[in-house]
C-alpha cells in the first residue's frame, strides 16, 4: 500500500497528550471542532486506500498469455498430417518438401509453411487431355502459427476477421465455428480460396486452402497446337465443400503442436 512516511508510523508522542485534552475539554456537551490537520489526515488515508485498490483492480503489464503448451520449431509444419484434406481431395500423399518459415522472437514466435499437391484432370468433353498436352488442378494448403508471448492477440485477433491477403471482404462471408479453440471463424474468400482461424490462448493458427486450374504441355509436344485442342479447363468444386475436412485437420494439428516434447 502506498501511504505517506508519517502516517506509516502513527501520532507522535507529543500530538497523543494534546489530542486527548481536546477531546475531554469538549466531552460536557459543547462541539467538538477538530484541528485542520486532522480532516487533511483523515483524507490522505482515504486516498492512499483508494489508490492502492485501483492498482489491484488494473490489470498487470507483466501478466503473460497463457501458452497452453504450443512450442514451435522447424518440424511443427510437418505435424500438419492433413489426413481429412487428402482423402477429400483424392490425395495421395502429402509432399516430403515443404516451404517453410521459421521467427523466433521474444514477443512472438510464428512458423509458416506451404504445401503444393497437383493431380492430373481429365479433358471434360473426352475425359482424357487435350492432344500434347493435359489439364492439372494444384491445390495449396498453408498453415500460419502465431504464438504471442507478451500480449492477449484477443483483441487483434477479433479485429483482423474480415481481413485477408487480398482486401477486406464483407461481413457475411465470414462463418463462425463452434467449439475449436477460443474462438475461431471460416473466411469464404471466393470460390478458390479459403480460411480456417483459431485462437486458442496465446496461439492463432491458420489453414488456408486454395485450389486452381492450368494446362500443362507434354514433353515435345506443340505447345500452340496443344492449346488449341485443350478445350475448356475442369470444374473446380467450391472450396467451402473442404470445410468440415478443414476443421477436422485444424484440431489434430492443434493438439500436435501442444504435445511436441
Amino acid at each position: 500500500m502506498i501511504s505517506e512516511p508519517e502516517m506509516a508510523e502513527g501520532f507522535g508522542p507529543q500530538e497523543v497528550p494534546e489530542v486527548v485534552s481536546d477531546l475531554a475539554q469538549h466531552s460536557a456537551g459543547s462541539p467538538l471542532r477538530r484541528r485542520p490537520w486532522l480532516w487533511a489526515l483523515g483524507g490522505a488515508a482515504a486516498a492512499s486506500a483508494l489508490w492502492a485498490a485501483t492498482l489491484l483492480l488494473l490489470p498487470s503489464d507483466n501478466h503473460s498469455p497463457d501458452l497452453r503448451g504450443y512450442r514451435l520449431d522447424r518440424e511443427s509444419c510437418k505435424s500438419a498430417r492433413l489426413a481429412s484434406l487428402q482423402e477429400a481431395l483424392a490425395l495421395e500423399s502429402v509432399p516430403d518438401t515443404i516451404s517453410d518459415e521459421l521467427l523466433h522472437h521474444p514477443a512472438l514466435d510464428q512458423v509458416h509453411c506451404s504445401l503444393a499437391f497437383r493431380k492430373r484432370a481429365a479433358d471434360k468433353a473426352t475425359g482424357q487431355g487435350g492432344q500434347g498436352g493435359h489439364w492439372s488442378v494444384a491445390t495449396t494448403v498453408d498453415i500460419a502459427v502465431a504464438l504471442h508471448k507478451r500480449t492477449d492477440p484477443r483483441d487483434e485477433f477479433d479485429a483482423d476477421r474480415r481481413v485477408t491477403d487480398s482486401g477486406v471482404v464483407a461481413a457475411d462471408q465470414v462463418r463462425p465455428v463452434p467449439d475449436l479453440g477460443d474462438e475461431a471463424f471460416l473466411i469464404a474468400e471466393d470460390m478458390g480460396h479459403t480460411e480456417l482461424r483459431v485462437l486458442d490462448g496465446a496461439a492463432v493458427v491458420t489453414l488456408g486452402l486454395s485450389t486452381t486450374s492450368y494446362y500443362e504441355t507434354d514433353a515435345g509436344a506443340d505447345a500452340a497446337g496443344a492449346a488449341d485442342t485443350a478445350g475448356d479447363g475442369p470444374d473446380l468444386p467450391d472450396v467451402s465443400t473442404y470445410w468440415p475436412a478443414m476443421i477436422s485437420d485444424m484440431r489434430a494439428l492443434m493438439t500436435d503442436l501442444t504435445r511436441r516434447p
